[in-house]
């Protein structure tokens, strides 16, 4: 338990509902005089129903008290018209406004919460409040006896509140000091935890992030996952190896390279197939098969692709020069793929699958059975061209009904088929690794329930 004092540099407000409790019932202080006492906020303001507003107005025995325990505080008083206090629906909209508004008057300084005065469902309430806002802190206090406080009766309109002030025991030296904050942040933890769990089904890893680094009791091990997860997520590869390589003994990343590059690329495919996002999917086919393309002939075919390109502004252009002069054969095949002939054109997937497929024919392969598997896969997904140039260029909604149709297999299907492509020229490994973002999902989780 946190005690404040006036030598702390942060304000303290004690935001207080009144109920027959107070200010002193039995001999002893209610919960809003006893907090007053010990935590000494420099301001107070009472919550007033319409009764506690009544007996203040009578004999101001609220704010007598007040004066009397702490000289100096500064009182502000909110009178309502509320009269049923046990129904919600009372005071629902106006008691956690007031503690906004509080609180958003006041950023810099702690609101203390009264939790033992006013009607249970006042109380309730406030505990909510308490445990969901920041630089809000829940107080309750105990009655003298530590058990109930109906054994003694309420404080009477009648009773001479001077002489009950007089004969206060909690006035004693030493008297003892029964206020406690509840650990109420364990239940905001597990609404933030909730929320976490719920972005990180969708791999919103960046707002997941943003709620663990606001919230001082996710672990630091989920927060480190989600660092992690955010930056593979985003495609910054070296920056997630910074944070983490190694999980549990598990290598997060056993490729290296252009390999690594690839494999990490199609996770990303994959998190856009498994949310629903295909337009983005689409998008990120043509540059995959590109780059996949450009690897694989340059391990699998004895063109020298590479050698027969030049650079144009940057751009890497196969060149009709060098084919003519080294690859005659091949520009022949080029030749008749293109109704005007073949001109110098950037490399693309689509020269490139035209490449693969003279390679097959000429026997330029140094691995025939590899080259086989490769270009039945390749053969599967020919038309996938057409929908990407249509989801770039046409504002083309791709629906999985609409992915299906122009393709004639599934968005889950073209994945899997990435998936053995990518196996049949990296190995087996590639398979293991799709439950990546899986498997940071369930160690994210694990690593949540540290507070449970």
């Amino acid at each position: 338990m946190q005690m404040f004092g006036r030598g702390d540099k942060m304000e303290h407000i004690l935001f207080s509902p009144l109920g027959d409790t107070d200010p002193v019932r039995g001999c002893y202080d209610g919960a809003m005089l006893h907090i007053l006492r010990h935590y000494q906020p420099e301001r107070v303001v009472l919550f007033y129903t319409q009764d506690m507003a009544e007996k203040e107005h009578r004999d101001h025995r609220y704010t007598r008290a007040i004066h009397r325990t702490a000289f100096d505080c500064v009182i502000e008083e909110i009178f309502t018209d509320i009269q049923e206090a046990h129904l919600y629906e009372s005071f629902s909209q106006i008691l956690p406004q007031e503690v906004l508004r509080l609180r958003s008057e006041n950023q810099g300084a702690q609101i203390l919460l009264n939790l033992s005065s006013g009607t249970p469902q006042m109380k309730t309430v406030l505990a909510m409040l308490a445990a969901d806002m920041e630089n809000c802190v829940g107080i309750q206090v105990a009655a003298p006896s530590r058990t109930s406080n109906r054994a003694n009766e309420a404080t009477q309109d009648a009773e001479d509140i001077d002489a009950l002030l007089e004969n206060n025991f909690d006035e004693e030296e030493g008297a003892e000091n029964r206020c406690d904050e509840p650990p109420l942040g364990i239940f905001r933890y597990y609404a933030e935890r909730s929320r976490i769990r719920s972005l990180i089904e969708s791999y919103e890893y960046a707002a997941a992030l943003k709620i663990a680094r606001r919230s001082p009791l996710v672990p630091p091990e989920a927060s480190l996952l989600l660092s992690h997860a955010e930056q593979r997520s985003m495609l910054l590869t070296e920056e997630a190896k910074a944070i983490l390589r190694e999980y549990r003994g598990k290598k997060l990343f056993p490729f290296i390279g252009k390999t690594e590059e690839l494999v990490e690329y199609f996770l990303m495919m994959q998190i856009d197939q498994e949310t629903g996002r295909l337009s983005n999917l689409m998008l990120r086919m043509i540059p995959f098969l590109y780059e996949f393309l450009r690897e694989y002939t340059a391990k699998n075919l004895t063109i020298p692709i590479r050698a027969l390109c030049e650079p144009r502004n940057g751009v890497r252009c196969l060149a009709r020069e060098r084919l003519a002069a080294q690859e005659k054969e091949l520009l022949a095949a080029l030749e008749r793929e293109f109704p005007y002939g073949y001109r110098d054109q950037p490399l693309s997937f689509y020269l490139l699958s035209l490449c693969c497929a003279y390679a097959g024919k000429a026997q330029r392969v140094r691995d025939a059975d590899l080259h086989a598997e490769v270009m039945a896969e390749l053969e599967s997904i020919a038309d996938i061209r057409k929908l990407r140039n249509e989801a770039a260029h046409e504002m083309v909604n791709v629906t999985e009904e609409r992915f299906r149709q122009k393709i004639g297999m599934g968005s889950q299907e073209v994945l899997s088929c990435f998936c053995r492509m990518l196996a049949l020229v990296y190995g087996d490994k590639v398979r293991a690794m799709r439950s990546t973002y899986r498997d940071l999902n369930a160690w994210i989780g694990q690593a949540l329930e540290v507070h449970a």
